[in-house]
């Protein structure tokens, strides 16, 4: 226990140092007294390399919201943990990938299967905007939509409405 409180006064002593030193100084590592080598590691490699990539901001309590879609609960996603907003913008991300690849594959014939490529690419763009739904909320994306985006969901509503309900290219 004596070796755990003078390990936390020496961090402590290296905070106050680093904050008088200014803030781009960054603190050497506390000599560990029998640490572990992964301790070791993991204080002074990848971490310090990587500091500034880190999307946790030092000082951020356990449960904190850091992502931009937890800020505000979307009501239209209630019940939705941000792990499975994730996994399904995941899943929304590889169905669009996998309809813009089946609608590639139809470009060379386009004079003969025009409708085909039309459905493929509209579903594609579809669950492209339900990812995005997913991440940040169906509400907070239909909340102020502009002008370029409302023409975008015109056009592609009436692809799809020509190509399934018409039956027509």
């Amino acid at each position: 226990m004596a070796d755990l409180g003078r390990q936390l006064h020496e961090y402590l002593a290296q905070s106050k140092a680093a904050t008088a030193t200014g803030p781009s100084a960054v603190p050497a590592p506390p000599a560990s007294s029998g640490g572990s080598q992964e301790e070791a590691g993991d204080r002074g490699g990848l971490r310090a390399w990587l500091g500034a990539l880190n999307p946790f901001p030092p000082g951020t309590p356990t449960g904190a919201p850091v992502w931009p879609w937890t800020g505000e609960e979307d009501p239209w996603l209630l019940g939705l943990s941000r792990w499975q907003r994730l996994a399904g913008s995941g899943l929304c991300v590889l169905l669009a990938a996998l309809c813009f690849g089946l609608a590639g594959l139809c470009v060379p014939l386009l004079l003969l299967r025009a409708r085909k490529f039309a459905l493929l690419w509209s579903l594609g763009s579809l669950c492209a905007l339900g990812a995005a739904a997913l991440l940040r909320g169906p509400a907070r994306l239909l909340r102020e939509p502009g002008r370029g985006a409302l023409l975008y969901l015109g056009a592609l509503f009436g692809t799809l409405y020509a190509a399934l309900a018409l039956r027509s290219t």
